[in-house]
């Protein structure tokens, strides 16, 4: 077996170019249903796949913000902040736990609260992010913060 040394910051990356051709609104929709391209339904995959998605979806819409938040009861909520705020259809409670664990792998913050700026090499350019955490009895909310252009 060969062992995958890729840390979870170049997954995103290679993820984030893969579907840069494609609409990532659509994809993001599948993503939701956790209709994957990996048939083994792996949890890492799940997550990284729907994290560059939205990744790549907040830079297309020119976002100010996305974020996935997930409360104690187990329901979850992924919002955009653009020219409005609006929800699209968001991970499954278990994707959803990984996308913010694997977040937090990426920057190192363990704390209930903090930020991080993420630096993503899109093909020849690259976009500077901002990974923000926040950790509450009630739950926790992941969110992105995108550059002011």
């Amino acid at each position: 077996m060969i062992k995958d040394d890729r840390n979870y910051h170049q997954r995103l990356q290679e993820f984030c170019d893969c579907y840069l051709e494609t609409d990532p609104k659509k994809e993001l929709e599948k993503a939701a249903k956790g209709i994957s391209g990996d048939p083994g339904g792996n949890l890492d995959e799940l997550a990284l796949k729907f994290l560059g998605l939205g990744i790549f979806y907040g830079a297309a819409e020119k976002a100010k913000k996305i974020s996935i938040e997930r409360s104690k009861e187990g329901e979850v909520l992924f919002s955009v902040e653009s020219r409005g705020k609006y929800q699209l259809p968001p991970p499954g409670v278990n994707v959803a736990d990984q996308i913010i664990s694997i977040a937090r792998a990426i920057t190192h913050i363990d704390d209930a609260k903090g930020k991080e700026p993420v630096s993503f090499g899109l093909r020849n350019d690259r976009i500077d992010l901002t990974f923000q955490f926040d950790r509450k009895k009630s739950g926790e909310v992941f969110s992105i913060l995108f550059p002011k252009l």
